[in-house]
């Protein structure tokens, strides 16, 4: 048996190079691999592979931002959310902590729809709309006359249990929801388009009543449950029938419901999981060939230029999810 020197080992693999199907082969290989004899890294982790990527995600992120301007109702977020359910969680969280259970009023209930409706109506975000108007005018209205009254409210979520574990999460939700100055409360669980995306609205209002006598019965609290399963399945019939043309149902106010009226084409959540999944597989397959690659050949070639183009790199991701970040409390 004989063995190549290695003089004869590296004219075999100049000679190899030399035929036009090696170089190609070889210059494919190396857009995944480093380039040993110019020790750079491998093409698609170059610096300016690493700028196409930052700016491809910004292309992304702003399509993802600026459609929905253009055309209001193809992207969103898809959710799972009912009163029952919230009712249940939160009051699960308020026996942990060995307080009682609040009842759902049905005033309190309406006042939260009204409420809900009102900011897809004026598509404001806030304790306080643009015309002064504040949480309690909408429990007022409903002719409930309280001693103590609070607010919570939480947009592009998937579930019930993500909400109520993201007011739990925060210092001053978590103080409403587990205060012991509340008796009763009410939700609202509204569809409609906000800032262009089609989202699900979920608004929490609390009370206690002046009169002591008025809280909530468990009657009271099974009839409001009634009422939104009802709600929820007329809606649904309504849904199935096409608008004629010449009536003002097309053009209406939201409709209440406990889901999305029409899911959006493209679910934020899932579109930003997805793109981010794939990416940084994409290009942490490509690290992971590199340092095993550049191991084994004792290549060095990680310069500081190196290590600011993937902190760029991942900023731009952290940026793009912050921005499209769902599940928002306020």
């Amino acid at each position: 048996m004989s063995v190549l020197t290695g003089k004869k080992k590296s004219n075999i693999i100049k000679d190899w190079r030399q035929q036009p199907k090696s170089i190609e082969k070889f210059q494919f290989i190396h857009h995944f691999l480093p380039h040993p004899e110019e020790k750079t890294r491998a093409t698609l982790l170059s610096n300016r592979a690493i700028i196409v990527y930052c700016a491809a995600m910004l292309l992304i992120a702003g399509i993802f931002r600026f459609l929905p301007k253009v055309v209001p109702g193809v992207l969103g977020y898809a959710s799972d959310i009912s009163v029952k359910d919230l009712l249940t969680y939160t009051n699960a969280k308020r026996k942990e902590s060995g307080l009682s259970e609040l009842r759902l009023n049905s005033a309190l209930t309406s006042a939260a729809y009204q409420k809900a409706e009102d900011m897809f109506k004026d598509q404001y975000w806030a304790h306080i709309s643009p015309d002064g108007t504040e949480p309690w005018d909408f429990i007022l209205g409903q002719n409930y006359d309280y001693i103590y009254a609070g607010e919570n409210l939480a947009k592009n979520f998937k579930s019930s249990k993500d909400v109520v574990e993201a007011w739990m999460k925060s210092p001053s939700h978590k103080e409403n929801l587990l205060s012991s100055n509340y008796d009763e409360i009410g939700f609202a669980v509204v569809n409609g388009v906000m800032e262009g995306y089609e989202t699900t609205l979920v608004v929490q209002f609390f009370g206690r009543p002046r009169n002591a006598a008025q809280v909530a019965s468990v009657y009271e609290e099974q009839t409001v449950l009634e009422k939104e399963s009802t709600r929820t399945a007329a809606v649904s019939e309504r849904e199935k029938e096409p608008a004629t043309e010449g009536t003002s149902e097309a053009v209406q106010k939201p409709v209440y419901t406990q889901a999305p009226s029409e899911k959006p084409a493209i679910d934020v959540t899932t579109a930003t999981k997805t793109v981010s999944a794939v990416f940084g597989g994409f290009v942490g397959t490509l690290l992971a060939l590199d340092v095993w690659y550049s191991r084994r050949k004792g290549l060095h070639k990680f310069t500081g230029h190196t290590v600011a183009h993937l902190g760029i790199l991942i900023l731009v991701v952290a940026s793009i999810w912050f921005v499209l970040a769902p599940g928002i409390v306020l």
